[in-house]
């Protein structure tokens, strides 16, 4: 009776184990020095007619984003139904409370058109875009150039969301403000940073391969 049998394995060799270091290392470092640069997109057009800013970006952010507007430019906000606290917020939605602080912030009410979005249980970004063309559509705004205001790796995602609503020969452009309570340039070595930048990713992928199949 035979209680063990032979059996080949393979292994590595020493030259495939230094093969596999160095790609790993150097998937490593493109992670790290490529990932946040490639999802915090940047492509401003200029002489833009409309800011397109999404209303639950933080204070901070919010303040960079109104330094940029200039008189006569139309300043549309945009945001869901805010989940908690709304009674001591006193606003139901994310382009509501984003208004209310713009008009803090010292931009004329007049200047600013509110664009709620709907309650939604997945593609946020995408039902803000709609409901935005939609309103922009029903005042003759439509097809007036535009930037998009957001913050730090949700600015690719965000971007392709608009694009893809607003039609791709759409004069728009994105410009992705970096949040000023860590730097994003190092942002592996912040646990917020890379909560921010790894969600983004993960969500970047989900949308190429659900969202926007579902919705072309």
């Amino acid at each position: 009776m035979k209680f063990f049998r032979k059996k080949e394995v393979w292994l590595p060799t020493g030259k495939s184990l230094l093969l596999l270091t160095f790609l790993f290392g150097s998937l490593v470092f493109c992670a790290t020095r490529c990932l946040y640069p490639f999802l915090a997109q940047q492509h401003p057009v200029e002489n833009t007619e409309i800011i397109i800013i999404e209303g639950w970006m933080a204070d901070a952010e919010l303040k960079e984003a109104a330094k940029a507007i200039h008189p006569g430019q139309i300043v549309v906000t945009t945001g869901g139904p805010i989940t908690f606290g709304q009674k001591i917020l006193q606003y139901e939605d994310y382009a509501a409370l984003g208004t209310a602080r713009l008009i803090e912030f010292g931009i004329p009410a007049e200047q600013i058109v509110t664009i709620p979005a709907p309650d939604t249980a997945r593609d946020r970004t995408y039902v803000s875009a709609q409901a935005a063309r939609q309103r922009l559509e029903e005042l003759g705004l439509f097809g007036k150039p535009a930037n998009l205001y957001t913050v730090g790796a949700h600015a690719r995602r965000s971007y392709q969301m608009f694009r893809v609503v607003f039609g791709k020969e759409y004069p728009m452009g994105v410009i992705s403000i970096e949040p000023p309570h860590y730097n994003l340039k190092h942002w592996y070595r912040h646990s917020a940073g890379f909560k921010h930048v790894m969600i983004e990713f993960i969500s970047w992928i989900y949308a190429q391969f659900f969202l926007l199949g579902h919705h072309a």
